[in-house]
């Protein structure tokens, strides 16, 4: 069992990279849950909602490390709020094809900050959670990245006969 580091001996960044991280996906948490929230179809409100749930997962987590690391949890207002992950705003009239353009871009760049944390950390288990969440991240850029193209691309590939209730009445 590692032993607990007081904030004040911990010599790296990874006190700073954990708290502007936790910060951030507490936005993103919000920001999906807002989403949700402005949607009428249970589907696509029912998708963004788990993606807050996820991101809420990921403060979870870096909160637990944090915990575990210095035996207390951080204060509120110590979670660092930079603009680590800048977020683009969409016009108020952007389509949902926009909205996603915009998620993909913020969660590639989620990607980028835990790739970098990890090479900055020197706490081994910080940097297995950074690598860790980058696999998370990636997932939500796969998905985006899926459903943009579903979208946008005219011509996914199939079949008349495999179109379910394709009756001629």
């Amino acid at each position: 069992m590692q032993k607990k580091k007081s904030v004040e001996e911990k010599e790296d960044v990874t006190l700073s990279i954990v708290e502007t991280a936790m910060a951030e996906e507490l936005k993103a948490s919000a920001l999906y849950k807002r989403i949700s929230e402005q949607l009428e179809d249970k589907a696509a409100k029912l998708k963004f909602d788990v993606m807050s749930n996820a991101e809420q997962k990921h403060y979870e987590r870096l909160r637990k490390w944090y915990e575990e690391s210095f035996g207390k949890i951080p204060e509120d207002k110590k979670i660092k709020t930079s603009k680590a992950v800048k977020i683009e705003t969409p016009e108020k009239s952007a389509k949902y094809e926009d909205v996603i353009k915009i998620i993909i871009g913020t969660e590639e760049n989620a990607c980028k900050f835990y790739e970098d944390a990890a090479k900055k950390t020197e706490d081994e288990g910080a940097k297995k959670l950074f690598e860790t969440l980058v696999k998370m991240e990636r997932a939500h850029v796969t998905q985006f990245k899926d459903e943009f193209r579903v979208m946008t691309e005219p011509s996914l590939l199939f079949a008349e006969e495999e179109i379910p209730w394709m009756l001629e009445v």
